[in-house]
């Protein structure tokens, strides 16, 4: 574009992608990865630099954090609170949060399913037959369970709700 190169990728001696650049409108859009010794990433700055001058016009910071087990648990962005992945066991997500404030979380069952989820001031119990099949699903809003028939040889036969049901 205008003698500049539109697209520019970057790699480290290791391979890793380091820097991936675009114009847009006439400005350079930069995006630079950084990794820790394992090879996960641990930052992403954007930059947005002046077309004529160089000069940096904006730039935006997230970094990530990961547990002792090696897991992506925390997103920080500039200026904002953390998001943060919460985390049991070999990594089954057990909920999130935005700063102190709870998004989700999740009760599991001893084979890790979901059997009640809750956002916000809903909750979302979860049920399933003895060989594992989705049973029913109930909303504390009535307009939004469903329940689930299942024929002797495990096919889904009917999907019943409030509003309709289907065969």
């Amino acid at each position: 574009v205008n003698g500049e190169t539109a697209e520019q990728w970057q790699y480290d001696e290791r391979g890793w992608l380091t820097d991936i650049s675009h114009i847009s409108e006439g400005h350079r859009v930069t995006v630079h990865y950084g990794y820790d010794e394992k090879g996960r990433l641990t930052g992403e700055r954007q930059t947005v630099h002046h077309p004529q001058t160089e000069a940096l016009l904006w730039q935006h910071e997230t970094r990530h954090a990961y547990n002792a087990q090696g897991l992506a648990n925390r997103c920080i962005p500039d200026s904002l609170p953390a998001v943060e992945w919460l985390t049991y066991g070999s990594g089954y997500l057990a909920g999130m949060k935005l700063g102190d404030t709870p998004l989700v979380e999740y009760t599991r069952d001893r084979l890790h399913r979901e059997t009640l989820r809750r956002f916000g001031r809903y909750e979302l119990t979860t049920a399933y037959t003895p060989a594992g099949q989705l049973q029913s699903q109930h909303l504390n809003s009535l307009l939004s369970d469903r329940d689930y028939t299942w024929n002797d040889n495990g096919e889904l036969i009917r999907i019943s709700s409030p509003r309709q049901t289907r065969s």
